[in-house]
Parts: C-alpha cells; sequence; structure tokens
C-alpha cells in the first residue's frame, strides 16, 4: 500500500512553507513563476546534456526507481545522469517532475545506497514540494533573468530569499523521512548523509555510522547548551538550502524510532496523528514569522554595513551578539 505524505511530513516543513506564504510577496511570484516556466526547457536541457536512464539504458539504476516509486504512491518520474563531478542529486518540475543524479554522487555512494538517494528525491515529488523548490533555486540563484518582464521581477526580496532558504533546507527533513519509509529503516540514509558529509568509497578504514551518530548527538548538546551556540548555528544556516549532513542523519534516526514510522510500516494510517487530522496547522504564529524573518534582515543589513566599511569588525560583532541575545 502507498504511504501517503500527510503521514511524515515532517513539522518544520510545514511550519517553514506557512512562513514562506506570509511574505507579502509570494503569491504574486508565485504566479509569475508559474507563468513563465516552461518544462519543455528542461526536457530540452536534460535531452541534449544529460543520459536518459531506462529500462534499456544503465537499467541497473533505473530499475531501481519503480519500487520506490509505487511505495510512495507516485508516476515514475524520468530519470538523467549528469557528468558532474559534485555529488548531487535535485528534482526539478511540476506537472512532470525529474530526477537528475550526478556522476559525482555515484562514485560517492556504493550500489546499495543509490536506491535510499532516489527515495529522497522521489520523497520530494510525493510531498508536493517541486515547484516551490524549483521555484527557490530560480529565486535564489538568478531570478532576475528568469522573471525581469515580470511584475514580479522586481518583488525578489531579501525576506523572500531568506524564507525559501529555511524552507529548503526544512523540506530535506520530509524527504529523509520518506527515504526512510522506503527503506524500512534509517541505516542506509544515515549512511548516505555520512557520505555527503566527506566520507568516500576510497578510504580505507571501515564506515563507523554508530560514531557518527554519537557525533550528531554531541553537536545537538553543544548548540542547547548555550543561546550563542544556538545563535551561532543559526548564523552559519541562514543562507544554507540544505540542513547539516549529521542532523539529517540524527533526525531520520529519531523518526524510524517512533510510533509513526512504525504504524506506518504497518499500514495503521488511522491511528496516525498528523497536521490536518484535527485541524491542526502546525504553523508559526504571525508573531514567531516576523521576529524570525527581522533577526535575519537585521543580520544582513549587518553584513552589508561591515562589507562597505560603514562598521568596524569589532562593532559588527558586539552588535551581532546583541541582536541575537547571547547571555
Amino acid at each position: 500500500m502507498a504511504v501517503d505524505s500527510k503521514y511524515y511530513i515532517h513539522d518544520m516543513d510545514r511550519k517553514a512553507f506557512k512562513a514562506l506564504e506570509s511574505i507579502p510577496a509570494f503569491s504574486t511570484v508565485t504566479k509569475s513563476f508559474m507563468d513563465v516556466m516552461a518544462e519543455r526547457q528542461f526536457l530540452i536541457t536534460n535531452m541534449s546534456s544529460n543520459v536518459r536512464l531506462s529500462e534499456k539504458q544503465l537499467p541497473e539504476y533505473y530499475d531501481m526507481l519503480p519500487p520506490i516509486c509505487e511505495k510512495l504512491g507516485i508516476e515514475v518520474p524520468e530519470l538523467y545522469l549528469d557528468l558532474t563531478p559534485e555529488a548531487n542529486a535535485y528534482t526539478y518540475g511540476d506537472k512532470n517532475p525529474f530526477i537528475v543524479v550526478t556522476t559525482g554522487l555515484l562514485d560517492v555512494m556504493p550500489m546499495e545506497l543509490v536506491p535510499t538517494v532516489l527515495a529522497h528525491e522521489c520523497g520530494h515529488i510525493a510531498c508536493h514540494h517541486t515547484l516551490y523548490s524549483t521555484m527557490g533555486r530560480f529565486v535564489l540563484n538568478g531570478s532576475s533573468v528568469l522573471l525581469s518582464g515580470t511584475s514580479a521581477g522586481t518583488l525578489i526580496s531579501i525576506p523572500l530569499q531568506l524564507a525559501f532558504f529555511h524552507w529548503m533546507r526544512c523540506s530535506e527533513f520530509s524527504a529523509d523521512r520518506a527515504a526512510t519509509i522506503a527503506d524500512g529503516n534509517a541505516d542506509k540514509m544515515a549512511e548516505v548523509c555520512m557520505r555527503l558529509a566527506g566520507y568516500r568509497k576510497g578510504t580505507c578504514s571501515k564506515l563507523n555510522v554508530e560514531e557518527f551518530m554519537n557525533q550528531a548527538n554531541e553537536y545537538r548538546e553543544m548548540v542547547k547548551e548555550s543561546s550563542w551556540n544556538k545563535t551561532l548555528e543559526f548564523y552559519i544556516l541562514m543562507n544554507n538550502n540544505h540542513p547539516l549532513a549529521a542532523v539529517r542523519a540524527l533526525e531520520a534516526t529519531e523518526f524510524a524510532d517512533s510510533d509513526t514510522f512504525k504504524k506506518i510500516l504497518e499500514g495503521r494510517f488511522d491511528e496516525i496523528e498528523y497536521a490536518d487530522k484535527n485541524n491542526i496547522n502546525g504553523i508559526l504564529s504571525e508573531k514567531d514569522n516576523k521576529t524570525k524573518l527581522s533577526v535575519s534582515l537585521e543580520i544582513n543589513n549587518l553584513r552589508a554595513q561591515l562589507k562597505k566599511g560603514k562598521i568596524a569588525q569589532e562593532e559588527y560583532y558586539e552588535k551581532l551578539k546583541n541582536l541575537l541575545g547571547k547571555k
């Protein structure tokens, strides 16, 4: 039986998307993006420059995809291989989403972990992330070219960009959960995260996932122990579209240990509490949204002042500490 994404979408994903929607320009930019986005341009790029995998082309990889899609309740997307040394996989599109994996990823991941990566990307499709993640990449990487002829071109703002960064990070947790469900446990997802963090096939020492999880737990405790550590984490992640690898591994492992995960595997869906079941939206309050956004904007303003030489580095750090509430 296919697993509906409503049972496993991460609360942070829901909250972050609601925060993104609260940005005044979001609806206008979304409409303009949908008006100008032609999925055929993606098809032209893939068909001309990448290798399309199928039953006749690298079937050992393509054949991994249909069982995952059946498990997650989605149509089988097209799958492409891109000659890029960076270890990466991504999903683009809306009505006809597709997955691209890089040769760099296949160099890093042993064959048994590739289905986990594909399940993660399928998770983005199942969770209906693809339109907004595609839009987010344009907003964060040259949106002015795509939307320059629309009224939305002038609405791309720092608040909108920061909100996209935050949501895209949080959406990764939901996709990781999808991969964990497809695998039946979080072991492979944790190893994928470890390899993305730096472990390579050629490394002589045996991979120790348990030690990596210990590292992740130590990191979480370190962040919790002081408000300044939490501040530094926020500062580091503010302009990232992916969460830290160790944190992803820990989140997936904790989900696999949850009662919800057990009920999903056993098909006891009627017993699962999820956001919409009791009319709970799982969203941030307007006050929380505005506070987070305000802090992010202030940080960007301080960075701009420092870069232009309007404030000294010492003053910059002092204002940053005051802004983020160092104890």
